[in-house]
């Protein structure tokens, strides 16, 4: 695959923090990403190269999202709870936050990590058990996978989780993929998009198997249908073919951190890649890899994105 790759021009990049959930905006052709552990979202304008950027003080930050058809209302995760924050996009503060639902109140010490919205506007994340930065993992069997529509009611679908992370559809919108990245598996269910249900759960690739370095982190899907799938700890992004379960690329960045990917640009050819930097005590940018917790871009990668990233479609 002969791509090019950089770091976003203009891009704020995080190097003692976890880059995450980037999503594109296709209708104001903009870049959203997030510094979880940071607690900061950026909002990025390719037009112009600049870049803004707010911090929330309450808590982990992992998913931005716009909300549809109110330009300065954003769907964010913060610790354990689904809010609407409204921002101008430009000033260092937000202008207010209104908590949809808090997850997991039964295990306060819980987080929501990725999160991302199906072709109906409907928002799904999942939550993780307390995360330990003196053994890097998180508690095992404590997270749920829910949805949220425009009800504002949560919907939990999935239990016992290990780390919940990364999802997305097909083009057809009849299959959803989904990464708990514990279990080095990328699993498939058919979705019905008009109610939001799963089911028959099955692999479609498996990182163990495959003999892939690292963990499934976050993923998107090309107009083919392929999936691109960050590998953190890893080299990168892995392309598979969800039909036949085989690696068919790559695309590799310069540090082992990489954890979500989207398409985005004008024609939705452009690969853009969130990475962390040195976000757990005592480590160094220097021993992570080269420009670690930037936002890198790939280009001439031989696929398109299907539609840019959804908005939520609101209360």
């Amino acid at each position: 695959m002969d791509y090019s790759l950089k770091v976003v021009p203009g891009s704020i990049k995080c190097p003692q923090g976890l880059g995450e959930g980037v999503h594109w905006d296709a209708e104001k052709e903009e870049l959203l990403y997030v510094d979880l552990t940071g607690q900061k979202v950026y909002r990025y304008v390719p037009e112009s190269g600049e870049c803004y950027h707010l911090k929330i003080d309450e808590a982990w930050v992992p998913v931005i999202i716009p909300v549809k058809d109110d330009p300065n209302k954003y769907l964010v995760s913060v610790g354990r709870s689904i809010q609407i924050m409204e921002w101008d996009g430009k000033s260092e503060t937000a202008e207010s936050f209104k908590t949809l639902n808090t997850v997991d109140n039964d295990n306060p010490t819980n987080w929501l990590n990725d999160g991302k919205c199906d072709a109906s506007g409907r928002f799904w994340t999942g939550s993780v058990g307390q995360y330990s930065f003196q053994t890097g993992k998180a508690d095992l069997k404590k997270g749920t996978l829910y949805s949220l529509g425009k009800d504002a009611k949560l919907k939990g679908h999935i239990s016992e989780i290990d780390f919940s992370n990364g999802l997305t559809w097909s083009p057809d919108n009849r299959t959803m993929y989904y990464n708990d990245s514990y279990s080095g598996v990328v699993a498939a269910f058919d979705f019905d998009i008009m109610d939001g249900k799963l089911s028959n759960r099955r692999s479609v690739f498996d990182f163990c198997k495959a003999n892939i370095s690292g963990v499934p982190d976050g993923m998107t899907a090309d107009s083919d249908g392929n999936l691109w799938i960050a590998m953190f700890s890893g080299d990168g992004l892995i392309k598979v073919d969800p039909n036949t379960g085989k690696q068919i690329g790559c695309v590799k960045v310069p540090t082992k951190r990489a954890t979500c990917p989207t398409f985005g640009g004008k024609n939705l050819d452009i690969l853009y890649i969130t990475t962390a930097g040195a976000f757990m005590p005592n480590e160094n940018a220097s021993d992570i890899g080269e420009d670690c917790g930037a936002v890198f871009q790939a280009e001439n990668v031989g696929a398109r994105g299907i539609s840019g990233g959804i908005s939520f479609a609101g209360v």
